[in-house]
């Protein structure tokens, strides 16, 4: 993700003028060699750069900071409440280095790096440690692309519709909310080669989630984890009867239904058995039909799964979640008040849009299947005579 036109935004804090002015020097030759350009923002007291941290009118994609100068008791509890202060503000990542000890409380991540002040060099390491991450450069690029995106459908659409959709009475509400997904929508549709085009025919198993969940609601494709097996299930039940309505503690569906998730490697093997039950080859032929075959049966929903056509649907492997199927005959309805009151399950993802949708079509599909008598070809072979007479 390096390289390109990031100009990362880095407030650095720092109480020693001197060192400030050393820093101000030394660090943007750190930047440049991860082939990343930077605006620094310097800053000499610790209250101001709490201030500028947390003002809407300032916008970092980093922080590098020292800690509270000052006598050592309670340095620690100072040290935290600062980093704390720091993280709270928004999705920005952190250099925290001092001269002392690093507090016992303090745990690194990915988002926040400590470094020692008295140690040469150990500053600049730091930073270009978290470069390599990307996600400094993650967050500048977010940054831009939702204000573009937003401005772009700003612009381009609703100046030209703002009399249509004033007269049809849209709420300031509800235009916050259509700017908000169209920029969403937009810059998960980016394509990354060819800039502003929007194009996805392949998604990974992480875009087929809301991980974790965020609706406080249950709701069509939510994933829950039963606690005494470990065992999942996914809600079938949409969202519309799962809303728990203004100054009501229940929604109007007393139970949900949920379907049972099943390993996809046994799946597979017992879809494979022959007759006599020994088991069969799942992934026989050439690579080309392996491919073909391993194709079909990650689609919506799965095909080359042995007998009943649409009975399951693939549920790729993500964090807790393994690779998986729904099978559509294996339901189960679960009391609402157990799965949000007892402790038995826990709320762990939901399916993103348009996958739960998905799933749901192929539940409807599946069990709305009827079947009829076949016709005898026999009687329709003049459609074979007149193809074969205009041929000739």
């Amino acid at each position: 993700m390096s390289g390109g036109d990031i100009r990362l935004q880095v407030l650095l804090v720092e109480d020693e003028s001197e060192d400030l002015e050393q820093y101000q020097r030394d660090f943007p030759g750190v930047f440049a060699s991860n082939q990343v350009e930077v605006d620094l923002y310097p800053c000499i007291s610790f209250e101001d750069a709490f201030a500028m941290a947390s003002s809407p009118r300032h916008r970092y994609d980093l922080i590098v900071s020292d800690t509270y100068r000052g006598p050592t008791r309670n340095r620690d509890a100072q040290v935290m409440k600062m980093v704390n202060e720091y993280r709270g503000t928004r999705f920005c990542p952190l250099v925290i280095y001092s001269s002392g000890a690093k507090p016992v409380d303090l745990t690194e991540t990915a988002f926040v790096l400590w470094a020692d002040k008295g140690k040469p060099g150990d500053i600049e390491r730091a930073i270009a440690e978290i470069l390599r991450t990307n996600i400094p450069q993650l967050a500048h690029l977010l940054h831009r692309d939702l204000e573009r995106s937003a401005g772009s459908y700003l612009w381009e659409f609703l100046e030209t519709r703002w009399g249509e959709l004033t007269s049809a009475g849209v709420e300031p509400a509800v235009l916050e909310r259509l700017i908000r997904r169209r920029a969403s929508l937009q810059v998960g549709r980016l394509n990354p080669v060819v800039e502003g085009v929007e194009e996805i025919e392949e998604v990974k198993a992480s875009e087929f989630y809301i991980y974790p969940k965020i609706s406080k609601d249950s709701r069509l494709g939510e994933i829950l984890r039963r606690v005494e097996d470990g065992t999942f299930r996914v809600v079938l039940t949409p969202h519309c009867h799962l809303h728990v309505q203004p100054n009501q503690i229940l929604p109007r569906a007393e139970h949900v239904l949920t379907v049972k998730v099943v390993s996809a490697k046994e799946t597979i093997r017992d879809a494979c058995k022959r007759a006599d039950g020994t088991d069969g080859a799942p992934w026989g032929g050439s690579e080309k039909a392996r491919t073909d075959k391993l194709r079909r049966r990650i689609q919506s929903p799965a095909g080359e799964m042995g007998k009943l056509e649409g009975r399951y649907w693939f549920m790729p492997g993500f964090l807790d979640i393994p690779d998986s199927y729904c099978d559509l005959l294996q339901l189960e309805s679960v009391p609402y008040q157990e799965i949000v009151d007892t402790g038995r399950y826990e709320r762990v993802a939901s399916l993103d849009a348009p996958f739960a949708e998905a799933l749901q079509s192929c539940f409807a599909r599946f069990y709305l299947s009827v079947g009829i008598p076949n016709l005898n070809p026999g009687d329709f072979g003049h459609f074979i005579d007149d193809v074969d007479t205009a041929q000739t």
